[in-house]
């Protein structure tokens, strides 16, 4: 007899949401996490995030360094967080409530659905763009709002529709984007290399000196794999505990999140570098330079990149708004935030003019997340001994009182403590076009948001709470039972 969790097929709608996934309906494997994550950041949004470091006044050597720092130490903390969704059967934000309480983990799903929304429009955005250059230049079509819109609702469609299929339908995804655009991305080296010159630099220092700016570029490399935080246990719940290792999970979600990340963001330097007399529309600069049989390439990356990674934004943030409203089906929470995100960026691109600052949103949403992460990684480590209870983490879902979580009424008040304590102080010193808090010259401009709101959210929460005590169930196997009768 079929059950909701058995139509995980590619080709099928997906009908399980974030209740429990039992082991026997597990058939996942840290492979497809591999590919899920490599094939999600293989897009121009990613790849902007290696200009950046250019636009802001490093050369190659400069930018490459301090992103590859950054970006080692950001995947590396991500490890821990690979196991959690594997042991309780569950997505990131329901899995918190182990840590914050089974109410404190609206936080977790309050700052997913906002991540997911603005990564999404974000997504959409610039592979959108990208489309709208190289259509302009292979056919002389307008590269007006018109076209963009159009673009926009093309990319938009796309996601919504493999979004809503669900799990299996985005890892077959994912798994042919990854050769596919890899290949196209590699190829563009070949492209610039006769223009490379690594010692370049386009612009003043942004911060005013070399090392500052090299921080800030850092910092920037460190918060690409924490901003995936929420979307983890999206894919790690499918996978089964006992017939894969926790080291051999977590390395599929790092060694993913590195070359992802890592693959666009150094063609985004290399290129950056490559380009004659650059403006600040570096996709515009890309098509203008590239021979015509590449800007082919830069059409299809962008086609298919923005639909894999607004892909993996979207399904994100269907899960956690299910979260929060458990009536409602994963289908219609899906719907629900696609229209939400379709809004933001048709609003924030053509009324507002602010896509902007839903750019320098998101670095204001990395302090805050960056603080949560540090409770989840710190958590993960304390509960690979002690375990969890999967019944009592859908204890929200099922309108129950009490239990392992319940903490007080629901909430983990030193944790909720800790994750304010982080987020508060990584506010304060975060410095973007948006906003530039009062801290933020603290450290003579460098800026030290993220790394300071983890570690005061990391010392808050060691000093403020204990070990967990030992899990006292019968069995996985109860627990599954339990959570099946409860759901």
């Amino acid at each position: 007899m079929s059950t909701p969790h058995s139509q995980d097929r590619f080709g099928k709608v997906e009908q399980a949401g974030v209740e429990y996934i039992p082991e026997s309906a597990r058939d996942s494997r840290p492979i497809n996490l591999l590919a899920v994550f490599i094939g999600s950041n293989l897009t121009w949004s990613i790849v902007v995030f290696g200009w950046l470091p250019v636009a802001l006044g490093l050369n190659f050597w400069g930018a490459f360094t301090s992103s590859l720092t950054g970006l080692v130490l950001g995947c590396l903390v991500m490890g821990p967080i690979a196991t959690i969704g594997t042991r309780t059967g569950t997505n990131t934000a329901v899995s918190s409530g182990a840590f914050f309480g089974i109410r404190g983990r609206l936080i977790g799903s309050g700052l997913a659905l906002v991540l997911a929304i603005a990564y999404g429009a974000l997504a959409i955005w610039t592979s959108g763009d990208a489309i709208v250059a190289a259509a302009h230049r292979l056919l002389g079509t307008p590269d007006g709002n018109w076209p963009r819109a159009v673009s926009y609702a093309v990319l938009s469609v796309g996601v919504v529709v493999i979004a809503i299929y669900g799990h299996a339908t985005i890892v077959a995804l994912q798994r042919v984007l990854v050769p596919v655009i890899g290949i196209l991305l590699l190829a563009g080296i070949f492209v610039f290399a006769p223009s490379f010159d690594p010692s370049i630099s386009t612009a003043e220092y942004a911060l005013g000196g070399f090392w500052q700016t090299w921080i800030l570029s850092a910092v920037l490399g460190f918060a690409a794999g924490p901003s995936y935080v929420t979307s983890v246990g999206d894919y790690t719940r499918r996978i089964s505990q006992h017939e894969y290792s926790d080291s051999r999970v977590a390395s599929a979600l790092v060694i993913g999140l590195f070359l992802g990340s890592f693959l666009p963001m150094t063609f985004g330097m290399f290129t950056a570098v490559s380009l004659s007399d650059p403006t600040d529309s570096y996709v515009a600069d890309m098509v203008d330079a590239s021979p015509t049989w590449y800007v082919f390439a830069i059409l299809l990356i962008a086609l298919a990149g923005g639909v894999g990674q607004g892909v993996l934004n979207l399904y994100s943030s269907g899960l956690d708004l299910e979260g929060v409203f458990p009536r409602l089906p994963r289908l219609h929470t899906t719907a629900i935030t696609a229209a939400v995100s379709v809004v933001l960026l048709y609003g924030g691109v053509f009324v507002f003019n602010a896509v902007d600052s839903l750019t320098a949103l998101t670095l204001v949403l990395n302090a805050v997340t960056v603080s949560w992460t540090a409770i989840l990684v710190i958590g993960a480590i304390r509960h690979r001994t002690a375990g969890y209870d999967p019944v009592d983490l859908q204890a929200y879902a099922q309108g129950r009182r009490g239990g392992r979580y319940w903490y007080s009424a629901g909430w983990n008040l030193p944790a909720v403590a800790a994750w304010s304590a982080g987020s508060l102080f990584g506010v304060l010193a975060v410095d973007s076009e948006l906003y530039t808090g009062p801290l933020a010259m603290l450290a003579n401009g460098i800026d030290v948001s993220c790394i300071g709101s983890a570690v005061i959210s990391s010392i808050s929460y060691l000093a403020l709470t204990r070990r967990p005590a030992p899990l006292a169930v019968a069995s996985p196997a109860a627990s599954a039972t339990g959570a099946a009768a409860g759901g």
